[in-house]
């Protein structure tokens, strides 16, 4: 028994498969190319809009309105940028109407004639029985069986073939309600033609396809029987046309239809007109090439023995230019995609793929093409992800608005960390004829679930993990650079001392007495240059990369802090005498000052920790009593819990000094460094909690040999507990931490064979004690 299909289920085929407008008239272009056309022209008229024609239709049938003012209405409905004189004999036909009816059947008439998409090609043109046999069957396979006579091992066929199910054409009911094709083969006499009226179906809703008459006839005679083409014109359209509408479907949707990386394909291709006027279809600008901060290429392919594997080169360029090649054989490309076998490897095909990486942090204006909100604006307009093309041209809709088929931001936003997201990536995967496994669905929404599509994607996302972790492996050596460099660390004390001293002679002018304060300002400064100034030596001495990095990162950290309490004091001092009326300065000064010198009390403190850090005392270990060490420790930040009102206390069970020998200053960074991660935390506490009263435990157990630091602080999620001590983990934002405290603590911890953990009671989820234990002989 045949099926049967009636011509209201056509009319709703043809709408469920083609998903915009913007796919209609890009699968009416992808027949011009299939027919070996060397330029696709696409003309669009539109003088009256859709929807100023169904208004007018409405009023007529309202009958309120008299035909005349109608007409008028029409006129100023014209748009202003209609060719010249197209519009005029419709205004002419309207104005002698008799009666509403034929103002009504004039007015449908003049639509249909006026707008209009219009797709032109000198292909290879259909003949009369092509119309009836191809054209009008629904679902004829003849390109699809042409490409299974292609030897995938072969050379590539002579021609592109883009569609093989036979539905494309089905894309002019989306588009209007009226078709009317004119095509003829070269060597033929007459144009073939074929008119369709859809409103027909519509109307005759229930009635067979076969029971409608549509049947194409012979046309005009050519002037030149070489002549070949198609024209396909698709009018009485149903929705608007105006220019803003045909741009935005141009930058938004068909600019991706062909390979935007592939200048010369979309400007030699296409010929693009609205109302007779050329449009340009917009590429990705060459330049923005040039701006990436990352360009990465991958190839899939074959050896000769048919073995596949990935081949994936890497250029990252910000602030920093390194290349990395990586190479994937075939045994690690059957972990990555799960296979049981190499079958679906070896029958996926070869493809290509490229992107450009950017941080829109980075960019910047370029002269000749624009300011730095209109680079990020085309980058914004381009980026998506990875699109997909086949043989140039794009399958939809990977890569483009909401579609985020490699779970590239799921990944970019579940995972600490991992910065890879697809408003960060311009980028294509080229397909060929020979991925004939990687099959497009019919609604045109994607390729077929099937293993080779699910084999392509984990090939994909292999090359953006291995993009993200290249990347992030640069970064975290630019900051490593950035922490251990020696000139860092002169030129942030040299530039902290400049500022300072300019502190210092603007103190001096309101408060000239007041000599040694401003002078012990300048000592301690000087001493701390000094301290710095040890480091080359101490870099000198040591031979292992790791220890090196460990004490200058570690340096680095403490620096950062004292210059920050010398910054923060002396600027202080200078807001408070700045504030102080003139007439009342000499009674204030007593107690200005005497705050200042209590802060250069725990500062020089603070520097005095710097000491066992230097030269003679790096790797020297030394007997040394734990109960005071950490008193030193927490004596130097007296000043900042006072300020942040944090309540500091320390506790020991034994009543016998706990004495032992090891590197003290190394000691001395372990503490600060889990104190800094403290007071840190219960400062933005106290933001979230304004009743808040923040506490920090130390307990010294002797009998344990640990030592126990405890905050009531926000913590650290149980599941969380080892990662906080990898490099560069940090909750922290920009400019507030850098990952490296509980890093470089628990190094210092290992150096002695001691452990760092951070623990908590079982079952709890947040955790906020660290532990330190002493338990090692040291080295």
């Amino acid at each position: 028994m045949a099926f049967k299909i009636t011509a209201r289920t056509l009319l709703e085929l043809g709408a469920e498969l083609i998903g915009s407008d913007a796919v209609a008239l890009y699968e009416l272009a992808k027949n011009s190319v299939d027919a070996r056309s060397p330029v696709v022209r696409i003309r669009v008229q539109s003088v009256l809009p859709y929807s100023r024609f169904r208004h007018a239709i409405d009023l007529l049938d309202e009958g309120d309105m008299p035909l005349a003012e109608i007409r008028q209405n029409i006129e100023q409905w014209i748009v202003s940028d209609a060719p010249a004189g197209v519009a005029r004999p419709l205004l002419t036909r309207l104005t002698g109407a008799k009666d509403a009816s034929d103002f009504r059947r004039m007015l449908v008439d003049g639509y249909r004639e006026l707008n209009f998409v219009e797709v032109s090609d000198d292909g290879e043109g259909m003949s009369l029985r092509d119309l009836e046999d191809i054209f009008l069957t629904i679902g004829t396979r003849s390109r699809r069986e042409e490409k299974s006579s292609w030897n995938d091992g072969g050379d590539d066929p002579s021609r592109t073939l883009l569609g093989d199910k036979g539905v494309g054409r089905l894309s002019v009911m989306r588009l209007g309600d009226h078709l009317s094709v004119r095509t003829t083969k070269a060597g033929e006499s007459r144009w073939n033609d074929l008119t369709i009226d859809w409103t027909r179906f519509s109307h005759d809703s229930d009635a067979l396809l076969e029971e409608i008459a549509v049947a194409p006839e012979q046309g005009p005679r050519k002037d030149d029987p070489g002549v070949q083409g198609t024209t396909i014109r698709v009018s009485q359209l149903k929705g608007d046309w105006t220019r803003a509408k045909f741009g935005e479907m141009l930058n938004a949707e068909f600019s991706r239809m062909v390979d935007p990386f592939d200048r010369r394909r979309g400007n030699k291709l296409f010929r693009i007109t609205y109302n007779d006027q050329q449009v340009t279809l917009p590429q990705i600008p060459q330049r923005l090439f040039d701006l990436a901060h990352a360009k990465v290429s991958a190839r899939f392919e074959y050896l000769d023995s048919r073995e596949a594997q990935l081949v994936v080169e890497m250029d990252y360029r910000l602030n920093t230019h390194k290349k990395l090649v990586v190479t994937l054989p075939e045994v690690k490309l059957v972990s990555v995609t799960q296979s049981r076998s190499t079958r679906v490897l070896r029958r996926l095909g070869p493809f290509k793929v490229e992107f450009l990486w950017f941080n829109r942090l980075f960019l910047t204006a370029v002269e000749g093409l624009g300011t730095k909100s209109d680079i990020q604006g085309m980058v914004r307009q381009w980026a998506g992800g990875l699109m997909v093309f086949r043989d140039g041209f794009r399958i939809n809709p990977y890569g483009g608005g909401d579609d985020d088929w490699l779970q590239l931001d799921k990944r970019a936003f579940g995972r600490k960390g991992y910065k890879l997201n697809r408003q960060q990536v311009i980028g294509r995967v080229n397909l060929t004829w020979r991925n004939r496994r990687l099959v497009e669905q019919t609604n045109r929404e994607g390729l077929v679930d099937n293993e080779y599509k699910e084999a392509l994607v984990s090939i994909l996302q292999k090359v953006l993990e291995d993009f993200k972790t290249f990347s992030q492996n640069i970064e975290d050596e630019l900051k490593q650079e950035d922490l251990t460099s020696v000139d860092v660390l002169k030129a942030r004390v040299s530039k902290s001392k400049t500022d300072i001293q300019r502190r210092i002679r603007e103190i001096a002018v309101d408060a000239p007495e007041q000599a040694g304060p401003l002078k012990e300002v300048e000592r301690l400064v000087s001493a701390l240059a000094s301290q710095i100034d040890d480091v080359d030596t101490i870099i000198d001495d040591y031979k292992d990369e790791r220890r090196k990095f460990v004490h200058l990162a570690g340096l680095g950290l403490m620096v950062e802090l004292i210059l920050h309490e010398l910054g923060r004091s002396s600027s202080s001092t200078l807001s408070t005498l700045e504030g102080v009326d003139k007439s009342q300065l000499a009674g204030k000064l007593p107690a200005v000052f005497q705050t200042l010198e209590s802060q250069l009390r725990t500062l020089q403190k603070r520097i005095e920790t710097l000491d066992p850090l230097s030269t003679s005392r790096r790797q020297t270990k030394e007997a040394f009593n734990v109960e005071d060490l950490v008193q030193q420790v927490v004596d130097a930040r007296d000043a900042q819990a006072k300020r942040h009102k944090v309540n500091v206390t320390i506790s020991s069970a034994s009543k016998q000094p706990w004495r032992i020998k090891a590197v003290r200053g190394m000691l001395i960074q372990i503490i600060e460094n889990l104190l800094s991660n403290s007071f840190y935390w219960l400062k933005q506490q106290a933001i979230v909690q304004p009743d808040f009263k923040p506490r920090i435990h130390i307990e010294i157990d002797q009998a344990g040999r640990s030592i126990q630091i405890s905050d009531n602080g926000p913590g650290v999620e149980a599941a969380e507990a080892e990662e906080i001590f990898k490099p560069f983990v940090t909750a922290k934002p920009a400019g507030e931490g850098n990952g490296l405290g509980l890093y470089i603590a628990r190094e210092l911890a290992e150096y002695h064979d001691w452990t760092l953990d951070l623990v908590g009671p079982t079952g709890e989820k947040v955790w906020r004690r660290f532990s330190l234990g002493l338990i090692g002989k040291g080295k």
